[in-house]
């Protein structure tokens, strides 16, 4: 996720004009608990879903190498129409 609060508009265009109602978007993120960050990402996942279906992947299916709490991974699909 982007850290600047001004950069989400420009990302959820480009996610909506680069995907089409077969695309599958997978979203990886660190979560991040300072400062702004917590109410940016808040923002972004409810502008995101008002176009896009998400899916949550279970901690127990990341890769075991790399899987920590704080590291996300969304599966995002556009919403039927």
């Amino acid at each position: 996720l982007t850290s600047f609060g001004q950069s989400l508009e420009p990302l959820l265009k480009t996610l909506k004009d680069l995907t089409g109602p077969d695309t599958c978007v997978l979203c990886c993120y660190e979560q991040r608990t300072m400062g702004k960050n917590p109410e940016i990402e808040r923002k972004y996942f409810e502008l995101l879903q008002m176009d896009f279906e998400l899916e949550k992947i279970p901690l127990d299916k990341h890769d075991e190498e790399y899987r920590s709490e704080d590291i996300h991974i969304v599966n995002i699909h556009r919403k039927q129409t």
